[in-house]
This record gives structure tokens, sequence and C-alpha cells, in this order.
């Protein structure tokens, strides 16, 4: 698995040497709404609201090497039917001490323990409308009610593409990702 990882790590590298990687700014700016469906042409990307709204939540970060492309939130009454999810990109080139995305998730993995959430499950590789991301899911208690966060990664385009999503249940999450993301392209 992990020379896979390593090769996976080179070809995103040669990939990025062979054709010049744009800035943040330019790939958030490649975001667009359009009623209940957001596109990002640079990565081939298209999230669906479905039941949420989307919110007013992404944003550039002030060094421009990583950005909250959008959120998602659904608010239902039920609590078993509400659900966020956020896409966000991080330059690979401004990290270079990331090596893979299992690593990637590890550490993000482990900020969330440490702010109090369980590990439900740790990094695994997971497909997502046709690529491959790791995903660890941990479980939160908020005041009584128990929710699930899980965090999928994937490099693609020479960034670090993930998806922060919680929901109710893992089940849920798998369901939320599984009718709300869509992608035109396979990893490089």
């Amino acid at each position: 698995m992990r020379l896979l990882c390593t090769l996976l790590f080179s070809a995103a590298l040669f990939y990025a040497q062979d054709k010049p990687i744009p800035d943040i700014s330019a790939v958030y700016a490649e975001g667009k709404v359009n009623g209940n469906e957001y596109t990002n042409e640079y990565f081939g990307l298209t999230l669906l609201a479905g039941s949420g709204k989307f919110t007013e939540g992404g944003f550039v970060s002030s060094d421009g090497k990583r950005a909250r492309l959008i959120d998602v939130q659904a608010n239902p009454d039920s609590w078993h039917d509400k659900f966020e999810i956020a896409v966000l990109a991080d330059s690979l080139a401004a990290n270079p001490q990331v090596h893979s995305p299992e690593q990637y998730v590890r550490a993000v993995h482990h900020q969330f323990e440490k702010q109090g959430m369980e590990s439900e499950q740790t990094e695994s590789p997971t497909e997502v409308a046709g690529l491959t991301f790791v995903r660890a899911v941990l479980k939160i208690n908020d005041g009584g009610y128990v929710h699930h966060r899980a965090i999928y990664t994937t490099f693609l385009k020479g960034y670090i593409l993930s998806l922060d999503v919680t929901a109710a249940t893992p089940e849920k999450i798998e369901q939320v990702v599984a009718k709300t993301v869509q992608f035109k392209s396979k990893n490089p």
C-alpha cells in the first residue's frame, strides 16, 4: 500500500511539473453555484445540495494556499436527516511533509481526537464517484446527541482535496457522499 501511495504521489508531482498548477484563488474561482448544484471545472467536481442548502462558508485563506470551496447544510426537523458537507483544497506544494492521503487523514484524525471526538474508523481507502479517497470516521457526543464526522481525502491535480462530512451515523455519511458528490475524471 505504501508503494502505491508513493507512486500516486510521484504521479501527482509529475503531473504538477508537466502542467502549471493554478493558484488556489483561480481554483476557487472555478466554483459556480447554479440552483441546487455546485460545479468546479478544475477538479471536475459536482456537488448536489440535495435536501441541504449552500452556505456562504467558502473562502480562500490569507496565505493563498488553501480554500474552503463550498459548504452544504441540511437542517430538517429530524436529527437523523441532518448533514453538513464541506469541500476543502490545500496546495500539495505548500505541504511538502504530506506524502500520501493516508498521512494527511491520519493527522486530521488525530487533531479531531484531541478535540474530544472518538475514533470510529481509522484511515482506510474508499471510492467516491470513481476516485480513490482515504477516509476516517469519528464519533461526536454533542449534548446527548451522538453524530459522526468523516474526512475523505485524495490528491488531485496538485491539490489535497478533502470532503469534511457530518451526519447522524457512518451509514448516513456514506449515503450523503454517494448522493451529493460526482466527478468527471479519474485519479491521475
